[in-house]
Formats: structure tokens, sequence, C-alpha cells
């Protein structure tokens, strides 16, 4: 069978079409026997993509003899990931076509210039990129919008800046909340639960009509979108390391910032401003400066207290979620005839007053029920892991040993080549090396990811003999949550 692979990033007036791609590329073919593979809207940066993935199933499974794309960037721009599919057909003798551009890649110097042709593909997509990111950074010095979604409150329109389209603010109904928010926060002695009560009361929810929780809170208070901001406030980002768009001067105490930049994944927004680049914004403001800095200032001394009775009641806390409200359960402590006695609360209703269910749970009850659980599914997770492990283990050898093949071949034809063709093979070894150590790199980081809780099979006599802190450490390594209902608890495990 015969593979067409069709690939588009976006719909463009100036670009090729999937279907036109797919018409070349049949013009290359003699059989009906064929199937085509299309990605639409994925770029060719790298190669993850759905229909790639399923041709590259088929191919590892031997159902097709030939490779046929309009162009060669279709594949993909990147040099590694295309040397890595040249090499995989050349392992599986599958003849790759180019409906474009005429290369043999049975002789080394057509996949010289077939890597050659890549290089510069990679070249243009790494240019595209930095212009687009120039541009993007050149519109917010401006005070256009920053991408992504609006700031709580705000709407965006399309404006004329500078003779260009660009997209700015508008305000909505919702500014009106975030005026609310500042003016609670700003009270002393005020916490954000205390906001947060104020906002359940009034029946003020978020956009997406779930309660406002401090997360959604502090990012609102953090947000400079909101503040009028004036020479405090490029003193004070100046201060946290943030990059200033604007001289102090255009700071004019009306107008709202614009603040973009990248952070890591675990981060939240705003806590750390470090080269994040601030711009006056095209809308306006609505908080005072001395309001909003009190806030940041309110906000900075808030730290995450460490519990350390956290969990001293049962080995699920963190774990129990309402069934009716989504909200965790948090315990409880109430005195009965069998003394002090332990129960899950669901925190929706009596810390939020967003749950109508009163249903509370004993702790011992619960913890019963999941133990059971537990205890039949640690055999079958253990086995799981296991088989994981192994496949892993083959999985990262194979790859290694073929790696190790490929060098020693590359070694042995150096003897016998012209020096421009020794250094194409040189870079090769090279780049087949680098492969290899990251595959170890990668193997020994999945070993120690697998092993770092040990789950193995135990039995109701072993459980007892745990401590609070070892079936805590099991439980979070197995479940992903507990849902509790009236009449039933639910165990999900990871």
């Amino acid at each position: 069978m015969i593979a067409i692979y069709a690939r588009q990033s976006i719909e463009k007036k100036d670009s090729i079409s999937i279907e036109n791609q797919i018409e070349y590329a049949k013009r290359e073919i003699m059989t009906d026997d064929f199937k085509v593979y299309q990605d639409s809207g994925f770029s060719g940066k790298n190669t993850n993509r759905p229909a790639f993935a399923e041709m590259m199933r088929d191919i590892e499974d031997g159902r097709i003899e030939k490779v046929v794309v309009y162009k060669l960037d279709r594949i993909s721009r990147s040099i590694v990931d295309f040397a890595d599919f040249i090499d995989e057909l050349e392992e599986k003798q599958i003849s790759f076509v180019s409906a474009t551009e005429k290369f043999d890649t049975s002789t080394p110097m057509g996949r010289a210039m077939l890597y050659i042709v890549v290089v510069f593909a990679q070249l243009e997509r790494e240019t595209i990129a930095e212009r687009v990111r120039d541009n993007y950074y050149a519109r917010v010095k401006k005070g256009a919008w920053g991408g992504g979604p609006p700031a709580y409150g705000f709407d965006l329109v399309r404006i004329t800046l500078d003779g260009k389209k660009a997209t700015s603010y508008q305000p909505n109904a919702d500014l009106d909340t975030v005026a609310r928010i500042f003016e609670l926060y700003s009270r002393p002695f005020t916490s954000l639960a205390d906001v947060q009560r104020e906002l359940i009361k009034d029946h003020i929810t978020a956009v997406s009509g779930v309660n406002f929780n401090n997360a959604k809170l502090s990012c609102i208070l953090k947000n400079p979108a909101y503040v009028k901001a004036d020479v405090g406030i490029y003193n004070y980002y100046k201060a946290r390391g943030a990059i200033l768009a604007n001289e102090p001067e255009e700071f004019d105490g009306i107008h709202g910032c614009i603040l973009v930049g990248k952070r890591d994944a675990n981060e939240r927004k705003y806590k750390d401003v470090t080269n994040h680049l601030l711009a006056i914004g095209q809308h306006e403001g609505i908080v005072d400066s001395t309001v909003f800095l009190y806030c940041q200032e309110k906000l900075s001394k808030n730290r995450q207290i460490k519990n350390s009775t956290k969990g001293k009641y049962s080995w699920l806390t963190g774990l129990v979620k309402c069934g009716h409200c989504g909200y965790a359960f948090s315990v409880r402590c109430s005195y009965t005839k069998d003394g002090k006695t332990p129960y899950f609360v669901c925190s929706g209703r009596y810390l939020y007053r967003t749950c109508d269910v009163k249903k509370t749970h004993k702790v011992i009850d619960v913890e019963e029920q999941v133990q059971a659980r537990l205890i039949k599914e640690a055999e079958v997770y253990h086995l799981t892991r296991q088989k994981k492990e192994n496949t892993l283990m083959k999985q990262h050898q194979q790859k290694i040993a073929e790696i190790d093949s490929k060098i020693e071949n590359l070694i042995s034809t150096l003897e016998n080549v012209s020096q421009i063709s020794a250094e194409y093979i040189n870079q090769r070894i090279e780049s087949l090396h680098r492969e290899k150590q990251l595959l170890i790199h990668q193997y020994s980081e999945a070993l120690t990811e697998y092993n770092t809780v040990e789950v193995i099979p135990f039995s109701a006599k072993d459980w007892e003999n745990m401590s609070l802190d070892d079936k805590r450490e099991v439980a979070k390594s197995m479940i992903d949550r507990v849902i509790l209902k009236e009449d039933s608890i639910d165990v999900i495990f990871k």
C-alpha cells in the first residue's frame, strides 16, 4: 500500500490546500491501492500529529511500501525529526517521494541534499517565529491586547492603532464586580476568604458560573489591567524586574496596563514578573494606584503555612470530593457516646454555602470501604506496573541497540568515502550519539518515576500494621479521588 501524507497548519490564501496536496501526490502513483493521511491545523515544528502517528504505526506494521508527499516540509521542518523519519523508512526499505522535489534517497548525495533542504526549511520556520514574536511585542508596547483570554470585566474589540488593526479591552458589566473585589479586599483585616463569602452572599459568580475561589480572586487582584497606572506603578514593577515599555511620564494615572511574558507551567500568573513586558494599555483603569499597591502588599504577606495537623484524622484527607458540588470534604469532629468521632463534611456546604446536601459520613466507615477496594486493587496495580516497566526496558534497550548498530555501520564506511562525505557521516554519528544519551537519560528518569512509590500487594493485616503516613502515601499513589454521595462511595483509581 502507498501512503499519501498531507499537512496544513492553517487555512491561508497563499498556502496550498490539503486537497490540492493530495491531488499532486496522486500524480506520482500508478495504483488505486493507497491511503491518505491528513493533518489539518498542525504545525510542522514537530511530528506530534494524529494522522502522522497513524501512518507511522502502519509503517511499523509493514503495511506501507512507499510514502508520497507534496513537499518535504509537510513531514517536518525539523532536521532531527525528518532525519529520524528517513532512517525509519530506510530501515523498513520504504521509498519516499516528494511530488515537487525530486530526490533519490538511495544515494549519499541524494540524502545529503535532502537534509540540506530540511535545514533551510527549519531556518525559515525559526525566522518566521522570530518575526511573529517581534511583531507581537511591538503591538503590546503600543498598548494592544497581548493575546489569550481577556481579563475578567473586559471584552475584546478591534481598534485602529497607528493606522493598523489591533485588539484592545472594552469594559463590560463584570467590571463592577472587579471594583467590588478591590473595595472589599482593601479593607483592613479582610482576607480572601472574607471576600469570597461576601460575593457568595450577593450571588456573584465568575464567568464560568462557579463561585470565586482564592486563586481567581488573587489573579484579579494582581492584574495591572485594572489599575490607574501612575509613577508609583512604574516604580513598583521596575523594582520587581519587569521590562517597562513606556517612560515614567506616560504613566498618566488614567490608563490600565498590559502585562505579558512567559512563566513556568506550575507557577501562578503574576507571581513572578521578572523579564515580563509591562505597557500602558489603550483602556482606562478603574482602581487607584494606592489601593492597588495596598492590595499587592497584603497579598505578598499571604504565605502558605504548612499544616502540621493535616490528615491526622484520616489517611484519605485531600482525596475525598463531594459527588454533588465537587468541593473537597474536610474532617470535623463531634462528641458522641463513642467519644470524639471524626466525620467527613462537605466544604461546599459548611464553608462556601453552595451545596444543599446535609449528609455527613463517618471517617471510619469511608475508610473501611476504601481500604477493601485498595487491597483488591493493589495486586492488579502491582502487576500492571511490572508489565509497563518491563515493556519500557525492552523498548529502550532495543532503541539503544539500533542506534549502536547505526553508529558502527557509519564508522565502518568512513574509510572509503571522500572528505565531504566523511563530514556528513561524522555529523550523523554525533547526532546519533546525542540521541543515545537522551534515551539513556529518559530511561533513567522513567525508572525513577516508576520506583518513587513501590506499590506491592498487601493484606488486611499488612494494612493495619502500616503507619498513618504510610497509608496516606499508598492511597495518594493509587487513588485519584473518592466521590461521596448520600448513599454511595466511588473510588477513582489512577
